[in-house]
């Protein structure tokens, strides 16, 4: 690792530790890669989950201390902080933080300014602030703190407090399937009595806790099943854009349909994106998007709209329609609905 990715690991990250009690200070091979993998998962899951896959980081596995076997694990957080700030100040969000960390995000923000003083402030600032389009160092490295910290309430607590906040629902179960994974490699290496997440010796999962701990929760026939999605081809006036790629989790596009109804939506387009970063794109005061967009269909409505293609940008080419392959791969699920120009939004007959 070059100096200057060093300079920003050691501003923007945070460590989470595992601490195996084993007699001779040494660890099989299969149990650490076992065991950081379910840390990696449980890291994932908490992304896709909570944050919408907004966060951009990386795990950087720090070579242990001498004389123990203490694996540590540094979050990186690079980008996608507005996503992640955005849900913390949520009443959702500020319940799964206070629940798995044992404090509410406000109160992480206020300890963090208190330790780091200035640096602490901004970070402090980012979080209450509703503008969370700025990356700032301060937003990463809490960012950073708040996902190690959950992420080890997620392998440290009980279960039965784990189902209290809600993480045994939805696609957070991954997350717990993921800690059962980390616990199985544990009971297969014998060597390992206790297991703790501190540098001290404290060891607070004993060996006889592990079984329990290892069994993966009982899925729902509808989660195993997510809603279908349903695809097709509109234009769409642009009342309220958001050029930031990461804040759009958080504050979505906002436009008109074909029927000049109200729709709320993200772009998941890269290249769409990187022509946005190009300046490639003549934007006017009112803009008129040709997409290819999918939506999914919760409770008789339509959620989750997204732009999977954009096709053309105020009159402007860009790029064919995603063919049905290429559908499976960035959707799963789906079926197809071609509209045209002259014909009402598909929405309509989803209300």
């Amino acid at each position: 690792m070059d100096q200057a990715k060093i300079d920003d690991l050691e501003g923007s990250s945070d460590c989470l530790y595992f601490h195996f009690d084993v007699e001779d200070h040494y660890l099989k091979l299969e149990t650490f890669i076992q065991t950081a993998d379910s840390a990696r998962k449980v890291v994932a899951s908490l992304n896709e989950s909570l944050f919408n896959k907004s966060l951009k980081y990386e795990l950087i596995v720090l070579p242990p201390d001498e004389g123990t076997f203490l694996t540590r694990l540094a979050i990186w957080v690079s980008a996608g902080t507005a996503g992640v700030l955005g849900f913390l100040n949520s009443d959702i969000g500020a319940a799964y933080v206070d629940g798995l960390t044992g404090k509410p995000p406000v109160e992480w923000a206020k300890e963090f300014g208190e330790t780091t003083k200035d640096f602490g402030k901004e970070a402090y600032g980012a979080l209450s602030s509703e503008d969370k389009t700025e990356k700032s160092d301060a937003a990463c490295q809490l960012s950073a703190s708040i996902v190690v910290a959950m992420t080890r309430g997620v392998l440290e607590k009980d279960t039965s407090d784990l189902k209290k906040i809600g993480m045994d629902v939805g696609r957070l179960i991954d997350a717990l399937d993921a800690r059962a994974e980390f616990y199985a490699a544990c009971i297969h290496d014998s060597d390992v009595d206790r297991v703790g997440f501190t540098t001290d010796d404290r060891f607070p999962i004993p060996r006889s806790s592990f079984a329990e701990r290892a069994q993966k929760p009982p899925r729902k026939p509808e989660e195993d099943e997510p809603p279908e999605w349903t695809v097709s081809i509109e234009s769409i006036y642009v009342t309220s854009p958001n050029w930031d790629e990461d804040d759009q989790r958080v504050r979505h596009w906002k436009g008109k349909d074909q029927s000049r109804r109200d729709c709320y939506f993200v772009i998941d387009d890269a290249e769409f994106w990187a022509l946005v970063k190009k300046k490639d794109l003549h934007v006017d005061v009112l803009d008129n998007l040709k997409v290819q967009w999918a939506c999914q269909l919760i409770d008789g409505r339509p959620k989750n709209r997204r732009v999977v293609r954009v096709l053309e940008y105020n009159g402007n080419k860009l790029a064919e329609p995603l063919k049905a392959d290429a559908l499976d791969v960035t959707l799963g699920r789906h079926k197809g609905i071609t509209a045209r120009r002259e014909e009402p939004s598909l929405f309509d007959d989803l209300f």
